[in-house]
């Protein structure tokens, strides 16, 4: 049986781990499990799933909340919650699906102790990629994306290394403003933007969806799970999500991972490797599916993917100074407090004028991340 700790239980990603950890009791048990926010719904899920151990990272003391907290079980708050989940009760695989740069830590944390890593959280990459490829170059960690695009070149790669590779294609399904005009884009409601056509995601994702920034951070999530140049890494609009994503070999040959449009496949995936464990989800019809398609990337239209590529050419602090300028833009943005399409002129906004502030070490990042969020939460 494997032990399992879950970074995020009551976000999207972590409620869907949960979902397949139940599908299969005899396979997986839950160690530990952290949330934002000291809830009833984290007490009730520690309960459910047996967790001896209670991560509350949005609060540095709740004794209301202490008092509710099961017998045997520790409550712990602060990052300090998300670091000692990595190791308490002995897990097998660590699941990181808190949102943003809050997942640097833990993922560092698990490849210093060993610990495999099941990572939700691209911003871990995107902000502090130089440091975590060093550590996985010795770590006995083995990190799986759960991305589904990410994940579906993991697979597709089945182990060995990018010789011969051409390119990876990412595919995106185009968000919910994929056909509409420029100018109506950067009028879309929170509403409009979070009706993403395929998958159920949280409200950040979902946001950077209909930007086309989430591709632009996985193809730089891409850059460093697979040691590869920006030039080997393309993007296509599938609209039908059928297809996760594709790998071209210099001889021509491409090689795709297909499967049904549900986040609980990648994740299912990483906990049962190498094994290959019934489907949670269903089975792929293909006479019903009928047609896919495939669009190149508008980057006038959605010109966050076009910064994004600028950042992973241009290199040094520039990912992370976008990824912050974005993260303070989404949340601005769900407040209604500035429109869609500000999205990305905050974005640009701050790539332009951070680009000469630092990124090398954690304290770098961190402080970075923190003065460019700053002023975009400052300069409405």
């Amino acid at each position: 049986m494997k032990k399992i700790a879950i970074l995020g239980a009551t976000g999207s990603v972590g409620r869907q781990a949960l979902d397949v950890i139940e599908k299969f009791p005899d396979r997986f048990c839950v160690t530990a499990m952290t949330a934002h926010h000291a809830s009833e719904e984290l007490l009730a899920l520690a309960k459910k799933f047996g967790a001896k151990y209670i991560g509350v990272t949005g609060s540095l003391g709740d004794l209301e909340f202490e008092k509710k907290v099961p017998k045997g079980v520790s409550v712990v708050f602060g990052i300090q919650g998300l670091l000692e989940s990595c190791s308490v009760g002995d897990p097998d695989i660590v699941l990181i699906a808190v949102v943003g740069i809050a997942g640097l830590p833990p993922l560092i944390e698990c490849l210093d102790r060993g610990v495999n890593v099941e990572l939700a959280n691209k911003e871990s990459l995107v902000c502090g990629g130089h440091i975590v490829k060093q550590k996985m170059k010795t770590s006995k960690s083995e990190v799986f994306p759960v991305d589904s695009e990410l994940c579906a070149i993991y697979q597709c790669l089945g182990g060995m290394d990018t010789t011969g590779v051409r390119r990876i294609i990412l595919t995106a399904a185009g968000g919910p403003v994929f056909d509409w005009k420029k100018e109506d884009i950067e009028k879309a409601t929170v509403e409009q933007a979070l009706r993403h056509p395929n998958w159920r995601m949280g409200k950040k994702i979902t946001v950077d969806c209909a930007t086309y920034m989430n591709k632009g951070l996985e193809i730089i999530e891409a850059r460093w799970l697979f040691d590869l140049p920006p030039e080997k890494i393309s993007v296509v609009v599938h609209r039908q999500s059928i297809i996760h994503s594709m790998i071209e070999y210099n001889d021509g040959a491409v090689i795709a991972q297909l499967g049904p449009t549900d986040m609980r496949e990648p994740i299912q995936y990483a906990f049962g490797h190498p094994d290959r464990l019934s489907s949670v989800v269903g089975y792929l019809d293909f006479a019903k599916i009928g047609t896919l398609t495939f669009h190149e990337p508008d980057l006038d239209k959605f010109p966050c993917l076009r910064h994004a590529m600028d950042a992973l050419r241009e290199g040094g602090s520039l990912p992370l100074i976008m990824n912050a300028a974005n993260e303070a833009a989404g949340d601005l943005f769900l407040e209604r407090k500035i429109s869609f399409g500000d999205i990305e002129k905050n974005v640009a906004f701050a790539m332009n004028k951070f680009a000469h502030l630092p990124g090398n070490s954690l304290i770098e990042i961190y402080t970075t991340d923190k003065e460019v969020k700053n002023y975009i939460y400052n300069n409405v």
